[in-house]
């Protein structure tokens, strides 16, 4: 059988950064009790929107619960070029 090919199209994406193992023990994240056989790698933080606008998650990618969950910037990822500008 053929190896079939998927292109991805290419466009906006997300960066999703790493957790360490730190920052999970700082959320109460117990990696034995909580998530057997799984490190800190398994974890990615990044912004989600929902019903109730951005949010900045950090969720584990095998099965995508999330173990923390605060409120986002108002746009999510979008950064205005004008942020950060002075204007008098």
């Amino acid at each position: 059988m053929d190896a079939v090919e998927t292109s991805v199209p290419e466009g906006l994406s997300v960066a999703r950064d790493e957790v360490t193992a730190d920052e999970l023990k700082a959320l109460g994240v117990d990696l034995e009790r909580d998530f057997p056989g799984s490190s800190a790698a398994d974890f990615r933080r990044y912004p989600v929107l929902s019903e109730g606008g951005w949010f900045t998650v950090v969720k584990h990618q095998k099965t995508l619960r999330s173990v923390s969950r605060e409120r986002g910037p108002l746009l999510g990822p979008i950064v205005l070029t004008s942020d950060g500008l002075d204007v008098d």
